[in-house]
C-alpha cells in the first residue's frame, strides 16, 4: 500500500498538518462520516489527501484494500477510484484535501 502513511508522526496537532497540507498545494477541510457510512466509487480529478485525526475504516484505493485508522493518511491520484466504509462506532473525521488547480 504506497499511498498509506503516518501523519502523526510528522505534525504535532491538526493546524500543523493543515498548514503542511496548504504548503503541499491542498485546500485542506475537515469532514466526517457516520458510523457503518460506505462511500463507494469516488473519483476527482485532482490528487486527494485524507488524513484520519479520529475513527477506523476500509478503504480501498484502485485495486488495493487496506484499513486506516487515527495518524494514517492515504493519498489518492487525480482520477483513481476509491471507497471508504466507516468501521467504528464513532463518526470517522478527517483532514481531507483537493489538490489546487
Amino acid at each position: 500500500m504506497n499511498w498509506k502513511s503516518r501523519w502523526s508522526e510528522q505534525h504535532a496537532d491538526t493546524d500543523a498538518l493543515k498548514q503542511q497540507l496548504e504548503t503541499e498545494g491542498f485546500n485542506a477541510y475537515e469532514w466526517s462520516g457516520r458510523p457503518g457510512g460506505a462511500y463507494l466509487d469516488y473519483i476527482h480529478t485532482q490528487d486527494e489527501v485524507v488524513c484520519v485525526l479520529s475513527g477506523t475504516a476500509d478503504v480501498k484505493v484502485a485495486d488495493e484494500h487496506g484499513s486506516i485508522e487515527s495518524g494514517d493518511r492515504i493519498d489518492v491520484p487525480a482520477n483513481t477510484y476509491h471507497s471508504i466504509t466507516v468501521t467504528s462506532t464513532e463518526p470517522l473525521i478527517v483532514l481531507t484535501g483537493m489538490r489546487k488547480t
